[in-house]
């Protein structure tokens, strides 16, 4: 596979964060469907520990060919809302570990999961509409994307029951068990659309569950919208009752799943529901269970009141709070400690991965927790991995190739640092270095306020082709954790501030060779180079090219091994002499910048 670099003509191995959500077409027919689901239109739990904890897709619901619908067993009624089945409804999915939303062939399902939980719901924001927007059979009207799906909401989600709120009454109503979505559409490309789940505002904003180019079943607005305008739309024409209802005897066809241990980017098996001393039930025993899992509690401790909240788990959840920072550290179970809780389990839970470098014939323990990755990210199937657990052989080798291009790295099969650290991050072993939509790391401690460095910027750039942009360059490090200083040395080096050459014309200011990922900046091919609709997605995709492609040269400060890459040699390019440049450049420009 040809390395990525800016000059090459071949499309570039950085691919992109999947596009949007695209019409397939021709599609077939919709399957029959699960008439046993057809019958349960109703809640399908009780008062008590969740039956899906969102580590495990139900039976049902993991068809990858996304345009047709599912029928998932647990389904809502719009006479009935409470949170614990919505709750219920949203795990079922498993957004987080389910192949049906695993991005492939430059496509994400953000709407997909929308439409499949509201679907269950009884509230169906829906992905097939014919002229009039109504829902429609697969094949019988157009299919609509995320942007589409905002549009649908503001033209038709009225007659179906949806409502503009506010972020704060989102969560309100989603916590009484009413269908909520999150939306923002793109004017320039990608729009992204994610479910409002029960759980509290934090500084995040309301908690989602989404699938798109991260998937997860427990976080937080700004985890993936960051500061776009989202929306927030809601179904409310149903009755609040606060009692799930008894589920319907289980059938051969639809067993209850037997609650497993939680895998990351799911719910962690904390309860939903608050709780505190005089407690009793289910949901109080899955609670002593957490507390075990974390040390707080022994098992035999747990035996003398099972199921009871008594002083000891009292005592047991307030040292937790008094560990975790949490005020009051009372000893009641709310949604504060909820989500801590849920983070600390999530943590202990999150699986390891292959440490040393591995590659076809390799044999071992290691091979196997490579192959078992690949089989949790849908990569791979058990029955592949039967056929020969532990080697590394044809299969593996192209199980982590998918994994590889799925995650914009160089597609070569080889499992080294960068796909170490890839699968970490699918898995959820720890926080990911790239960021989603709109996110990105914390404002730096030197230079000031990002208001000043702004205005410093500014000013630097007045003259140039990149006047007024300081903002934007600023807001873009941040959300690709990529120093501005390096931006501005290349953007100098490849086109004096986009004053120079073919890069004014195509808004690109970091002379970016056209490949198919930067389609998602709205870029397209302008005589080998790509042009931009504006300059902002100019800046925006370099940014992008560095977090993904140039990672581990921006986080070793290799800056030659980067321009080797960016600008190699075997395009004529005197790379040595770019890097001591560049290096130069970024020693003033940072200066500069921090005043």
């Amino acid at each position: 596979m040809t390395t990525v670099n800016r000059a090459s003509t071949t499309p570039a191995t950085v691919r992109p964060e999947p596009r949007a959500e695209s019409p397939r077409s021709p599609a077939p027919q919709a399957a029959q469907r699960n008439t046993l689901a057809q019958t349960r239109n109703q809640d399908a739990f009780v008062a008590q520990a969740l039956r899906f904890d969102g580590s495990k897709p139900a039976a049902g619901t993991t068809n990858t060919q996304a345009w047709i619908p599912v029928d998932a067993p647990v389904r809502g009624n719009p006479s009935n809302r409470n949170a614990h089945t919505y709750n219920e409804v949203l795990n079922q999915f498993a957004v987080g570990n389910n192949p049906r939303y695993t991005p492939r062939g430059g496509n994400t399902y953000c709407n997909i999961f929308v439409w499949d939980a509201t679907r269950a719901m009884g509230a169906e924001i829906p992905h097939w509409v014919d002229g009039a927007g109504n829902p429609t059979g697969v094949g019988k009207g157009r299919e609509l994307n995320a942007n589409a799906t905002v549009d649908w909401l503001h033209q038709n989600g009225a007659r179906h029951g949806y409502r503009q709120v506010s972020a704060a009454e989102a969560q309100q109503l989603a916590n009484q068990g009413h269908p909520a979505v999150a939306v923002w559409k793109n004017p320039g490309g990608i729009g992204h659309v994610a479910m409002v789940r029960p759980g509290e505002v934090t500084g995040q904003g309301p908690a989602i569950a989404q699938a798109g180019s991260k998937n997860f079943n427990n976080g937080h607005v700004k985890d993936s919208f960051g500061s776009r305008p989202v929306e927030y739309w809601v179904n409310d024409s149903g009755k609040t009752t606060g009692s799930p209802s008894q589920p319907p005897p289980p059938t051969p066809t639809t067993p209850a799943p037997t609650p497993t241990t939680p895998a990351p980017g799911g719910s962690s098996g904390v309860p939903q529901v608050d709780l505190k001393r005089g407690s009793e039930g289910p949901a109080v025993k899955q609670l002593q269970d957490a507390l075990v899992k974390l040390g707080y509690l022994t098992k035999e401790q747990v035996a003398t009141g099972p199921g009871t909240f008594g002083p000891k788990t009292e005592a047991a959840v307030a040292k937790f709070q008094g560990d975790h920072g949490i005020s009051p550290n009372s000893g009641n179970y709310g949604p504060k400690t909820r989500a801590a809780m849920t983070a600390e389990l999530n943590k202990l839970n999150a699986p390891a991965v292959p440490q040393s470098t591995l590659r076809r014939g390799a044999e071992g323990p290691e091979v196997k927790q490579l192959q078992d990755a690949l089989v949790k990210l849908g990569h791979m199937t058990a029955e592949q991995v039967a056929t020969g657990p532990g080697t590394f052989g044809p299969k593996t080798e192209s199980a982590l190739k998918a994994f590889q291009a799925s995650r914009g790295l160089e597609v070569d099969g080889v499992y080294g640092p960068q796909s170490r650290q890839a699968l970490s991050e699918a898995l959820g072993s720890r926080a990911p270095s790239t960021p989603g939509p709109v996110t990105g790391p914390s404002a730096p401690t030197t230079g000031g306020t990002d208001a000043a460095k702004a205005a410093r910027l500014n000013d630097m750039l007045k003259n140039s082709g990149l006047r007024g942009q300081g903002e934007h360059i600023l807001a873009m490090s941040k959300k690709y954790n990529v120093p501005p200083e390096v931006a501005l040395a290349m953007f100098w080096k490849e086109a004096q501030f986009n004053t120079t050459g073919v890069a004014p014309k195509n808004n690109n200011p970091g002379n970016l060779r056209f490949a198919e990922w930067e389609k998602q900046f709205g870029g397209q091919p302008n005589g080998g180079f790509t042009k931009f609709p504006s300059v902002e997605k100019g800046i925006e995709a370099y940014f992008r090219l560095m977090d993904v492609g140039y990672r581990k040269f921006i986080d070793t400060k290799d800056w030659q091994g980067l321009i080797n890459k960016y600008a190699p040699p075997s395009d004529g390019n005197n790379s040595a002499q770019y890097a001591n440049q560049i290096a130069q450049w970024m020693e003033k420009y940072r200066a500069q910048l921090n005043g």
